[in-house]
């Protein structure tokens, strides 16, 4: 493998890392998520409905993290 395809697999898997540790820290804590990312410009806190659909589509999101992180070992 050439030194630069090696370069970017390794950033591509830095990337998914990082990528995974945000939708698990949002699935597991949407309420601070939405403070962090989003409460400072909001007057008031949505509902309980958008902090479910939030945890779900984070969990989603660490799933297909998952997946791309282990890929490579299931080849």
């Amino acid at each position: 493998m050439p030194p630069e395809a090696k370069a970017i697999s390794v950033l591509f898997t830095i990337f998914i890392a990082l990528w995974t540790t945000a939708a698990l820290f949002a699935a597991i804590w949407p309420y601070r998520t939405w403070k962090i990312a989003q409460g400072w410009k909001a007057r008031h806190e949505p509902s309980a409905a958008y902090f479910v659909f939030q945890r779900i589509l984070a969990s989603l999101f660490a799933f297909v993290g998952l997946g791309l992180l282990l890929l490579p070992f299931f080849r």
